[in-house]
């Protein structure tokens, strides 16, 4: 019987089960592990918030949701007894997008975020931290010294680092540095010279390598897949370590009430150090969701590609040797596996490989999102009429969506531009007029510039849009400054939108690019409120209970479980959230302040804040 079926079943037989025994007024004959009461018990089933006195949870699942009187049947001499004192209960929290295990790949790497994450606006801070870091942590000889998250758009200088900035850093170590989208790196001249990097090196298929407007040499600045080819020279934490700092960073997600984690993209490192987690004695503290990415989906998961955790990723494995245009190439159906196909949606030990990732284009904070239109300033040495660039073609994109419709795979696409939102849809639908309109729940992941014409046609599809909200916050000044101008910035993420037209849609932190803060996530899609005040686009604000559906309810549906997690009910998961107020009842500007209390994961409390 397979797990959709057997929570149907387990549903069923709990409903059944105290139905009857109310109905005859009977004592219930299961005793309950613990019952939940004393405060606001938030069920988030349905349109409308509903809430109950108590709830009862049994073998890791909910046993039930009602009246205290109900609960107290379920009640036995080792049943724990928990006053919520007044606090809110809720589903666990779901991370609708975003990179858990990326994590372990930094190390003691400093954070060049500006604030509030980290500390750095301007270039003098940037290479006096990487400095500093270099001097006490030199890589080994071949491998680069890298640093994580700077921010052109709140530097003092607004723009990206050069070879030159980062040459005063050291011109005898190679540096890089990731830009905060993940999206964009910058190196200094010995990194050039190790990845044998010249002005005749060719760009590669989605990416650009920049180059100086004047002299024609790479100016250090590697846009999109271009920056690929440094991975191999990367300076990664050891295998031991990056496994070891996963448990680290799962209990820092529990911190948030996150139940389940998402890997997106997850790459032929990350995947193994989930296929090692998964056959541990002890199953993972939370969930884990993976999409491998396309490059490697089949070759991966079959089994074809032995994997070990230092694996290097194909076409890169020799810098001297880097063929620009020898890129993932598409599937046409017949050579995904039947083995692979076996392994989609099934967990294994708390972890779950759901499908396929795709990057369909870049980052609009760093300008290589790919617009319909042109960029409202666009980058130094592009025309006026830049308007980004795609990953991949449409012909190659096509053919994924043709294999996964063909296979029942779902696939999740990073679409942050129109444009790149409008191959998604045309391959979508090229798809389904070939195998059916099937129940794949395909995401256009971030969703930001979409159009409203774009989400009428998502909502035919059946695609569903997960925003990433935390960019009005982040970089919503930047956006209607500098990026497409005031009109596109107030209809970004356009949630509101959505929700009119009876949609479900979820909403990312993309974390590791801002920390994985759930509230923070449901504050800006209720206030949407930039780093200067401004409400970027006040109607597509949200309520808060919409904000939490987004990641709850909803998130459950994007992850195909719905019939396990996301809502209080008889059956489901045991995977609670207690919060320290309602954030329906309090001042929307206040609802990322509220505490997570504790964090319980199938009936186990795995986080508890400390007494103040």
């Amino acid at each position: 019987m397979n797990q959709k079926y057997l929570t149907l079943f387990s549903i069923a037989l709990c409903a059944m089960t105290n139905s009857i025994y109310a109905q005859k007024g009977l004592e219930q004959p299961i005793s309950a592990d613990a019952i939940y009461s004393g405060g606001n018990i938030l069920t988030m089933v349905g349109d409308e918030p509903k809430y109950v006195e108590a709830l009862a949870v049994k073998n890791g699942r909910i046993l039930m949701v009602g009246t205290k009187s109900d609960a107290q049947r379920s009640q036995g001499p080792a049943t724990k007894v928990i006053d919520l004192g007044g606090n809110t209960l809720l589903p666990g929290f779901i991370d609708a997008h975003g990179h858990i295990v990326d994590y372990t790949l930094r190390g003691n790497s400093p954070d060049l975020s500006p604030p509030p994450v980290s500390d750095v606006s301007s270039m003098d801070q940037l290479v006096a931290k990487m400095k500093a870091h270099v001097a006490a942590n030199p890589p080994a000889a071949g491998k680069l010294a890298y640093g994580l998250g700077y921010d052109d758009s709140l530097l003092t200088e607004r723009r990206h680092p050069t070879r030159a900035d980062l040459d005063r850093i050291s011109r005898e170590i190679p540096i890089l540095v990731t830009h905060v989208s993940g999206h964009i790196v910058a190196v200094n001249s010995k990194a050039l010279e190790l990845a044998k990097i010249t002005r005749a090196t060719p760009d590669p298929v989605g990416g650009l390598i920049q180059k100086d407007v004047q002299t024609g040499e790479p100016n250090g600045v590697f846009e999109e897949q271009a920056g690929q080819i440094f991975v191999p020279l990367l300076a990664m934490p050891s295998a031991e370590a990056r496994v070891k700092s996963l448990d680290k960073f799962m209990q820092w997600y529990a911190s948030f009430g996150i139940t389940t984690a998402e890997d997106a993209i997850s790459s032929p490192q990350n995947i193994a150090i989930l296929l090692q987690k998964r056959k541990q004695a002890d199953r993972p503290l939370i969930d884990i969701v993976s999409y491998p990415m396309w490059a490697i989906f089949n070759e991966v998961l079959s089994g074809k590609k032995k994997l070990d955790i230092d694996y290097t990723p194909p076409n890169f494995d020799a810098c001297a040797h880097f063929d620009a245009n020898n890129l993932p190439k598409p599937h046409d159906g017949a050579d995904i596996d039947k083995s692979t196909r076996e392994k989609v949606g099934v967990y294994v030990n708390g972890i779950k490989f759901a499908g396929i990732k795709i990057t369909g284009d870049g980052a609009p904070v760093g300008k290589t999102a790919y617009l319909t239109k042109p960029y409202f300033n666009p980058p130094h040495g592009q025309p006026a009429d830049y308007r980004g660039y795609p990953t991949l073609p449409q012909e190659d994109l096509d053919k994924w969506f043709a294999a996964a419709y063909q296979f029942n795979i779902q696939i999740v696409m990073h679409c942050n531009g129109d444009a790149a939102a409008d191959m998604m849809i045309a391959a979508v639908r090229k798809a389904v007029t070939k195998y059916g309109n099937k129940d794949l729940r395909p995401v256009m992941i971030h969703s930001q510039f979409i159009r409203h014409d774009q989400v009428d046609t998502m909502k035919e599809l059946g695609i569903i849009p997960n925003f990433f909200t935390s960019h009005t916050f982040y970089w919503g000044d930047w956006h209607i400054n500098e990026t497409v101008g005031r009109e596109r910035a107030f209809g970004m993420s356009p949630m509101n939108y959505a929700q009119s037209l009876g949609m479900k849609f979820t909403n990312g932190a993309d974390s590791p690019i801002v920390p994985p803060s759930i509230l923070d996530l449901v504050w800006t899609a209720v206030n949407r409120v930039s780093r200067s005040g401004v409400v970027v686009g006040p109607v597509e604000r949200v309520s808060p209970y919409v904000a939490l559906k987004a990641v709850t309810d909803y998130a459950a549906f994007q992850h195909f479980e719905e019939h396990s997690k996301g809502t209080l009910e008889a059956g489901k998961m045991a995977d609670l959230v207690i919060l320290e107020k309602d954030p329906l009842n309090v001042d929307p500007l206040t609802i990322k302040d509220i505490k997570v209390i504790e964090t319980i994961k199938g009936g186990k409390s795995i986080y508890k804040a400390s007494a103040r």
